[in-house]
């Protein structure tokens, strides 16, 4: 049931405050408008979701799955002590200096992940309580200290796989309610858009999250497969032992990557815009 919380509208994470590009490429007309018709207008719609789930499982999801990864292994007795500089903390911090790396030449991308992470956090750590939040908590309190344990943002995919292990999911349901909340932003985006009628738009949603099952399976087969040794689980283990977090990194380095540049570019000029009613 906890999977719920997670893709819940009602949780206070920001994420409908951007469109995910949506915006920008409307204006910059590489999605089409309702001068087309209703079809064309969710179709194209719909095109854009899809581009958008398939990037976000190309660049984003490799890092919630290796932030879920982390805090499966997380070391409850250190963390509570205020050690927040364990093994599982530092390879956190690692992971996110990456994705936040990836996003460093889109400032309007970057600024959402940062902002919708920030919120989930926050919204993370009241609502899972006091008893099962401190590692959320340590990882608060590591981007409040200078550098190099303070970063300064949480990335919304890091902190997106570390709630996700707090809530008990399985790999492939993490990676599924990531998928599924980009879609359903793009698809919330498009009806306050006036991009596609609400019918329509419900009717997009559940054609792309029905095509998405399959390259999210995918997905988490290839990190699997990437990541076999890191991934052994043993009940003993107190710790990510360094060499385990390394072998996540080294897929974290070479593995995601943007599959759709060209919304890349429409959405960095995102800020461009004379009127607009979205942050990115």
């Amino acid at each position: 049931m906890e999977t719920f919380v997670l893709i819940d509208p009602l949780l206070p994470t920001g994420s409908f405050a951007h469109s995910l590009g949506l915006e920008p490429a409307r204006i910059a007309r590489a999605v089409a408008t309702l001068d087309e018709t209703s079809r064309e207008a969710s179709r194209a719609v719909e095109t854009f979701a899809r581009e958008c789930a398939q990037s976000a499982i190309d660049a984003q999801l490799p890092f919630a799955l290796a932030a879920h990864a982390f805090a499966l292994r997380v070391n409850a007795k250190h963390a509570r002590e205020g050690d927040d500089d364990d093994a599982t903390t530092r390879a956190w911090r690692a992971a996110n200096a990456e994705c936040g790396a990836l996003c460093a030449s889109n400032a309007v991308q970057r600024r959402a992940s940062a902002s919708t992470g920030a919120a989930l956090l926050r919204a993370s750590i009241v609502a899972f309580g006091e008893e099962r939040s401190w590692y959320l908590r340590a990882i608060k309190r590591t981007l409040r200290r200078p550098p190099p344990l303070g970063l300064g943002e949480a990335h919304h995919a890091c902190v997106f796989g570390a709630v996700s292990a707090i809530a008990n999911l399985e790999a492939d349901a993490c990676a599924r309610a990531y998928v599924y909340c980009v879609m359903r932003d793009v698809c919330s985006a498009a009806t306050r858009l006036n991009a596609s009628g609400p019918l329509e738009t419900v009717a997009v949603l559940r054609r792309c999250v029905e095509d998405a099952e399959a390259a999210c399976a995918v997905a988490v087969a290839d990190f699997n497969a990437s990541t076999a040794r890191a991934l052994t689980t043993t009940t003993d283990r107190d710790e990510v032992e360094d060499d385990d977090a390394c072998t996540i990194m080294n897929h974290l380095r070479r593995a995601p990557a943007t599959s759709s540049p060209i919304y890349d570019v429409v959405q960095g000029a995102h800020d461009r815009a004379r009127a607009r009613l979205f942050n990115s």
